[in-house]
């Protein structure tokens, strides 16, 4: 019976040793088929790297995102949970911190506003108001915002570029003589050229107007008419 278990520890023995060589031998030469994910948030890359690599898993970067709790360059999660195992040789991927996000702003669309307005806007949003470019423009209302860069959105900037409208180009004519016209006549003609009659009296013709004909006015002027019922003048 001694005989017996003399036998039997000798051999829980050997097999234990013998299971122990064998597990430092497939560690050794790789032959673990799974390795088990270690926990890798709040690591550096290098950290991490190094982990994975005891257990023959290796580290794939898979993307950054502004973090500003996790120091830049260190990781912000991992695709495969910690203590999940996987088959060796596989890749690990993670969300690499690229640092606290400095200056992201909400830029509202300024196009259309008029300049005053938009300076208001801009200082309420403590942005810097840039570089301010006058075009003229035929669709766009003197000084109303054409364009604007940065365009509406989420962006890095803080300073933002204007281009605003001068209105039409200036159109010069030499002033018409509506003496002697009817009123309706003389609407209708100034309507085409742009300008405004400024009307005084009553009547139904005009009878005298400042400036006179031949005089230089611009596209959007007013010329003063008088109006009367004085009898047509023939030349």
């Amino acid at each position: 019976m001694k005989n017996f278990l003399r036998f039997f520890m000798y051999f829980v023995i050997f097999a234990a040793l013998g299971a122990a060589g064998a597990y430092l031998f497939s560690e050794k030469a790789g032959f673990w088929k799974a390795g088990q994910v270690p926990l890798l948030e709040g690591k550096s890359i290098a950290e991490a790297g190094e982990l994975l690599k005891k257990r023959k898993l290796t580290l794939s970067v898979k993307g950054q995102e502004a973090n500003s709790e996790i120091p830049e360059g260190h990781i912000i999660r991992q695709l495969a949970g910690s203590g999940n195992k996987i088959p060796a040789g596989s890749e690990v991927g993670v969300i690499v911190s690229r640092g606290k996000a400095e200056g992201i702003l909400s830029i509202p669309s300024f196009e259309d506003q008029l300049l005053n307005e938009a300076k208001m806007t801009v200082a309420n949003l403590d942005m810097k108001l840039g570089k301010v470019t006058w075009v003229h423009s035929d669709t766009v209302e003197k000084e109303k915002i054409i364009a604007q860069r940065p365009l509406p959105g989420s962006v890095n900037s803080s300073e933002i570029n204007f281009i605003v409208s001068l209105g039409p180009y200036d159109v010069l004519y030499k002033c018409p003589s509506f003496v002697n016209m009817t009123v309706e006549a003389a609407r209708t003609l100034s309507e085409e050229l742009g300008i405004g009659l400024n009307e005084k009296g009553e009547g139904n013709k005009i009878v005298s107007q400042k400036p006179g004909e031949g005089e230089m006015i611009r596209r959007g002027d007013l010329v003063e008419v008088t109006l009367g019922s004085g009898r047509w003048m023939w030349f």
